[in-house]
């Protein structure tokens, strides 16, 4: 008995260690090899992040940059809108919990297979507010020369160049964009990622600008993750874009899915309470990425209802799977309930028939 309890005692252990093990280490099986399932996207990778959630008429862009400079010094980041936006303070935490969820997808999916005063003309601030270590400004512009001479009284002192800037300022301007968020902020030589800001306004197309960020050069990657009422085709022209995938390593050869699926109400709340509050029910979550020189960017990301799949989207045929899930859990549980009850009738009649052979 003393043996017996402790191979018992031995295989709990075991038992406990291996469910550990997988907790800390989750690999998905399946035709009886374990498939890693690697998203090839990363929220703690250097570059622009930005979650862009819109409904069809607003949009909610939670924006962060990771800076370093060789000195430390003060720049400035022009973020033109179509829109006066509401602005607020954010959390990389919505960022980390993006990553969670892509990891949960795919681990489901295939287990299973101080500011100046204005100087007049045409430019008017709606907005300022020293976010952490932000200094945000809005302002509403109409001239590209006057903007551009504002913003250098606004950076007395500071030896930020801005006519760089000029050039593309004007193809915002020539395109109606009259909002503009500046945003100074001090870096260091040690990269780090700023406090994401929560930039809300409306907009009848998903937007994000690229070409502002063009006069700056150099390599970096931006990664954006969409939320989006309907499905975004994948298939259309996104460029400079492309389309993030699970990556899927399986007996030598690669396969790719793309990161692509259905959040639900709760999912959107844990990423930020406003965001869920844009959608009634769901959202579709999409991620882009580029990688390249900022130089070359001579477009922005613009994506109209025309872009979504209203006509193809699977969340009809999604809820139909679960159904179909379920009904075959509760086929399968009612099975086992049968058996059981079978067993136990036999059990029962046996006894009794021993029992009447005993009297």
């Amino acid at each position: 008995m003393r043996g017996r309890g402790m191979y018992r005692r031995h295989f709990v252990i075991v038992a406990l260690f291996l469910l550990v093990i997988g907790a800390y280490f989750p690999l998905v099986h399946a035709d009886r090899g374990m498939i890693p399932v690697v998203p090839d996207v990363s929220v703690y990778e250097p570059g622009q992040k930005a979650i862009i959630a819109w409904n069809g008429q607003t949009e909610i862009m939670i924006l962060s940059t990771d800076v370093f400079a060789s000195n430390e010094t003060t720049v400035l980041e022009v973020l033109p809108l179509p829109s006066s936006p509401e602005v607020e303070a954010a959390s990389f935490d919505s960022f980390e919990e993006i990553q969670r969820l892509i990891w949960r997808e795919g681990i489901s999916q295939f287990a299973y297979k101080s500011y100046e005063e204005a100087r007049g003309g045409s430019i008017e601030i709606v907005f300022h507010e020293q976010i952490g270590s932000h200094n945000l400004t809005v302002v509403k512009a109409s001239d590209v020369q006057e903007l551009v001479e504002w913003m250098s009284g606004l950076l007395a002192g500071q030896e930020i160049a801005l006519s760089d800037y000029e050039e593309a300022i004007n193809h915002y301007m020539e395109r109606g964009f009259r909002y503009y968020v500046l945003d100074l902020i001090t870096i260091t030589p040690e990269e780090r990622s700023v406090n994401p800001i929560l930039y809300k306004f409306t907009s009848y197309f998903l937007y994000y600008p690229l070409v502002i960020s063009s006069p700056i050069g150099g390599e970096s990657r931006i990664t954006l993750f969409l939320l989006t009422e309907d499905r975004v085709d994948i298939n259309g022209d996104h460029s400079p874009f492309q389309t993030v995938y699970y990556k899927i390593y399986k007996q030598g050869w690669t396969t790719q899915n793309p990161i692509q699926f259905v959040l639900s109400k709760g999912d959107l709340a844990k990423v930020d309470l406003r965001i869920a509050e844009l959608f009634s029910d769901y959202a579709w979550l999409t991620v882009f990425e580029y990688e390249g020189n900022l130089s070359q960017l001579t477009r922005d990301l613009m994506i109209s209802e025309n872009d979504l799949n209203a006509e193809e989207n699977s969340v009809g045929n999604f809820i139909v799977q679960i159904d179909l899930q379920t009904n075959l859990i509760l086929h399968t549980l009612l099975g086992a309930a049968c058996t059981l009850a079978g067993v136990f009738s036999t059990y029962l009649i046996m006894r009794k028939k021993q029992k009447n052979n005993q009297d």
